[in-house]
C-alpha cells in the first residue's frame, strides 16, 4: 500500500510455458510484497479459477494455478483447487499441479446454509459447498472475458461459480449485478491473480473468441483489481453497475486514481477489447422488439442473442414479437411471441417466457422454439411456455452444468 491507495500489480508475460507463467506469478506477487504471508501451517486455502468450460483458451491457465498452488503448499498449507463443475478435473486430470493440490467440484462438497451478511439481492439463505465458508485463504483465479449482459468479467464475477452446479440460476433469478456484490461479501478475496494472458472477447458467453494479452495481474482487493484491469481492456468502470455498487458498500475503490499500479503502466499495455453487441435493431421487417422500459442488462442480453440468432430470425419464415421490461399492457403481439425478463412475470401466459434478471446464455434457446425450432431436453427445462400448450409429462433432463452461463 502507498498511503490510502490500493495496490495492483502488472506484469507482462512472453509466452505460457510452465516456466514463463512461474516467473510472472512470481514476480506479479513480489510487487504486492508479500501477499501469502497470512497462510500458516494446516491453514487450508482455496484457489477458485474460472475452469467450468471444455473449449480449449476458454479457462484459467493450468500453469497458473500450478504457480500458485506450489507457493502456497510451500507455507504447510491444505490447498484445494475447487470450480463448481466436473470439468476442471478433466482439464487438470494429469497435470502436475496434483503434486501441491487437491482439485475438487464444490458439487461434490458438503453444503452449509448461509445467510449473506447486507446482502442486497441474495437475502435469503443460499447453500454454498462448505469449504467456500470456512477455508483460512481465499484466492481468486479469474480469466478477463466480456460478457453479453454484465459487459466485463474478472475478480468478482467469478465468484457467481461458488454456487454448485444448477443453483447458479438463483443469481439470475435475484439480479446478476446485485448478486455479485452479495458474493463478494459472502466470500471475499484475500488475494485476486488475474490470468489476462488469454483473454475472452466478443458476445461471450453466448459465443466469444480469444485474444492473446500477455499480462498478470494480481491485487488484495477484487474491486480494485477489476478497475484496473476494465481500464487495462478499455472498459470504464463507471459502465460496471456491480462495481459501482461495491464501491458504494465500501469493498474498494472505483477510481483509478485510488488505486497503485506497480509494474507496467496500464497505458504501456492497454488494448480495446471486443465487446458484445448492444445495438437493440430487429435485423427484418417482421421482428417487433419492444424493449423501451427494460433494463440494461436485459437489453444488453437481448441485443446478443438477436446477433446470436441472427440467421435463424431471418431465415424465420413468420412474425415474432420480443418483448422486455415492465409495463401495465403489452403491446401489440403478432405471431410468436417472446417475454424476456422478471419484469413480465404477470404477463407470462402470453408467449414463451425467458426468466431471469438478465437470462442466462442457454436461454435463447427459447427463442428458437419460438420460431419452432427443435431444442433439446436439456434446453427445453430453460424457458417455460404457455399452461395452454406445456406438456409436463416429460421427464426432467438437466444441461449441463457447464452450459449454464
Amino acid at each position: 500500500m502507498a498511503g490510502n491507495l490500493t495496490a495492483v500489480s502488472l506484469k507482462e508475460v512472453g509466452n505460457q510455458t510452465a516456466a514463463a507463467v512461474d516467473e510472472g506469478v512470481e514476480a506479479a506477487l513480489d510487487l504486492l510484497g508479500d501477499p501469502l504471508q497470512d497462510i500458516g501451517k494446516g491453514d487450508r486455502v482455496v484457489i477458485k479459477p474460472n475452469m467450468f468450460q471444455r473449449k480449449p483458451g476458454f479457462r484459467t491457465s493450468p500453469e497458473l494455478l500450478l504457480a500458485l498452488a506450489k507457493r502456497a503448499s510451500a507455507r504447510g498449507a491444505e490447498v484445494f483447487i475447487a470450480e463448481r463443475t466436473q470439468v476442471l478435473k478433466e482439464i487438470l486430470l494429469e497435470h502436475p499441479v496434483h503434486r501441491y493440490a487437491q482439485v475438487v467440484s464444490f458439487d461434490d462438497r458438503p453444503l452449509r446454509i448461509v445467510q449473506v451478511p447486507g446482502a442486497r439481492s441474495l437475502r435469503v439463505p443460499i447453500a454454498v459447498p462448505d469449504i467456500v465458508t470456512e477455508c483460512d485463504f481465499f484466492i481468486g483465479a479469474p480469466q478477463l472475458r466480456t460478457h453479453s449482459s454484465v459487459v466485463f468479467t474478472n475478480a468478482m464475477k467469478n465468484l457467481v461459480g461458488l454456487l454448485p452446479g444448477f443453483t447458479t440460476r438463483i443469481v439470475h433469478m435475484a439480479g446478476v449485478e446485485e448478486s455479485i456484490v452479495d458474493l463478494n461479501q459472502l466470500r471475499p478475496q484475500h488475494l485476486v491473480v488475474c490470468d489476462a494472458m488469454t483473454v475472452i472477447e466478443g458476445n461471450y458467453p453466448m459465443e466469444g473468441s480469444t485474444r492473446e494479452v500477455g499480462l498478470i495481474a494480481a491485487s488484495r482487493n477484487a474491486v480494485a483489481m477489476d478497475v484496473t484491469m476494465a481500464a487495462v481492456a478499455g472498459v470504464g468502470a463507471w459502465e460496471l453497475a456491480y462495481l459501482q455498487d461495491a464501491a458504494r458498500r465500501g469493498l474498494g475503490p472505483i477510481d483509478l486514481a485510488d488505486i497503485e499500479v506497480r509494474g507496467v503502466a496500464v497505458d504501456d499495455v492497454a488494448f480495446t477489447i471486443d465487446r458484445a453487441p448492444v445495438t437493440l435493431t430487429p435485423p427484418r421487417e417482421g421482428i417487433h422488439v419492444h424493449a423501451d422500459t427494460a433494463c440494461e442488462d436485459c437489453r444488453r442480453w437481448l441485443a446478443a442473442a438477436m446477433h446470436r440468432l441472427r440467421d435463424e430470425l431471418l431465415a424465420f419464415p413468420g412474425e415474432l414479437t420480443i418483448v422486455s421490461g415492465p409495463m401495465e399492457r403489452l403491446p401489440e403481439l403478432r405471431g410468436a411471441v417472446v417475454l424476456v425478463g422478471n419484469a413480465l412475470y404477470e404477463h407470462r401466459e402470453a408467449g414463451v417466457y425467458l426468466e431471469g434478471c438478465p437470462p442466462r446464455a442457454i436461454q435463447t434457446a427459447g427463442i428458437r422454439h419460438a420460431m419452432g425450432h427443435d431444442v433439446t431436453d436439456q434446453e427445453r427445462t430453460q424457458f417455460r411456455v404457455p399452461t395452454r400448450l406445456s406438456d409436463d409429462s416429460r421427464p426432467l433432463s438437466w444441461p449441463a452444468p457447464e452450459e449454464l452461463v
